[in-house]
């Protein structure tokens, strides 16, 4: 251990061992980083020529490939207009990391698709201001982009890459999909509304089970499972939340469950929207801290079925809203989860809707463009804590 970590005695002192982990965590991304160079090294020195490239991309080969694959193939592992490896060649440098095929055909695209379509996010990873895992899940949802949609997403997101949520990266894909490739949309999203049991898979026991769901069918199924696994707990059960959630989705299913969810009197659900962006698709919130995208006909869905809608106004993010109070008026605290859906502690994920909003000082007027610089005297950095 570096004498620097030591105190008189010999003896590691708390805050060099922070200072070693800190030291570690930055020699793993240096090491990512430089992993990440050389694969790209090798993807300059082995990409096909341009006129192959766009010959094997041609409508006509790629309908001979479904018929004959015999023969090595072009790999397109990226959006278009990024640099095109040959197929053998690539699962070649799969081997070489050690990883599947696919997981290598996917590692290296994704870098192929941050070097040469996302340059601005890119930057921001050799500068180690953005981990490189979470550059590749930009990367990964924007590879069936076009390039003007890729150079978007680019624009919009390498500015604060480092603390943008997955959220936010969906919704930016989303609204790129919707401006540059409108046609690869889907005609009607409920389409893939889907519930897949895999009984083909059961393992000692156990089964996986996969959904896509309407949003307010999702929100009464989290309160129905909260509801049962608490009951569970009150009738004496020991098992862990996840057993107790898990056992309470089979009381549904056998018809042993009641959702105990609040109405008011018609047997409709409330859902409250409050509305950001106001148009055919919108930014909403329908619980504190959780900002999802509906369309306004969802909504009508919602309005005519099992569910009472409120929709407030529309919020101004860009408003300078401000309290000379302790704690926020409704109007900043809906607008400081908007903007910051997530603790901003470093690297913490916890939602908006479970943390702390606040701050030591109330003399001094509160606005929310001072949230995030503030510290409070509880658990996390920030206004918005875990």
């Amino acid at each position: 251990m570096r004498k620097a970590l030591l105190t008189c005695d010999d003896e590691p002192t708390p805050v060099g061992l922070v200072a070693a982990v800190r030291a570690a965590a930055e020699v793993k991304k240096q090491a990512a980083l430089t992993e990440a160079y050389a694969v790209l090294e090798w993807v300059a020195a082995r990409q096909l020529p341009e006129d192959r490239a766009a010959e094997e991309w041609a409508d006509d080969h790629l309908d001979q490939m479904a018929k004959d694959r015999f023969g090595s193939q072009a790999l397109h592992l990226a959006g278009p207009g990024a640099p095109v490896v040959e197929e053998d060649q690539a699962h070649e440098i799969s081997a070489a990391l050690g990883l599947s095929r696919q997981s290598g055909s996917r590692y290296v695209g994704e870098l192929i698709e941050l070097r040469y379509r996302l340059p601005r996010i890119w930057s921001r990873v050799t500068a180690l201001d953005l981990p490189l895992w979470k550059a590749r899940k930009i990367a990964a949802a924007t590879c069936t982009l076009p390039e003007a949609g890729a150079a978007y997403v680019d624009a919009q997101l390498a500015w604060a890459a480092a603390r943008t949520t997955l959220a936010q990266i969906d919704r930016t894909v989303d609204e790129a999909m919707v401006r540059f490739a409108p046609d690869l949309l889907p005609e009607d999203p409920s389409d893939h509304r889907d519930v897949i049991v895999d009984l083909d898979n059961a393992k000692q026991g156990l089964v996986s089970i996969d959904a896509l769901l309407d949003l307010d069918d999702a929100l009464d199924l989290e309160d129905a499972l909260r509801t049962g696994a608490a009951a569970l707990k009150d009738a004496g059960s020991d098992d862990p939340l996840g057993v107790r959630r898990a056992k309470a989705l089979g009381d549904l299913a056998r018809g042993q469950g009641a959702l105990d969810l609040q109405t008011d009197g018609v047997g409709r659900r409330p859902l409250v929207v409050n509305v950001v962006n106001g148009a055919a698709t919108c930014e909403a919130f329908v619980r504190p801290g959780l900002p999802v995208t509906v369309t306004v006909e969802q909504i009508k869905d919602w309005c005519a079925s099992a569910t009472k809608v409120t929709v407030r106004e529309v919020l101004d993010l860009n408003a300078n809203y401000s309290t000379d109070s302790y704690t926020p008026t409704e109007k900043l605290a809906a607008q400081a989860r908007w903007l910051h859906p997530t603790c901003v502690f470093p690297h913490c994920n916890r939602t908006a809707e479970h943390c702390d909003l606040d701050r030591e000082d109330g003399a001094v007027p509160l606005r929310a463009a001072d949230l995030p610089r503030r510290r409070t005297s509880r658990r996390c950095a920030g206004v918005i804590t875990g």
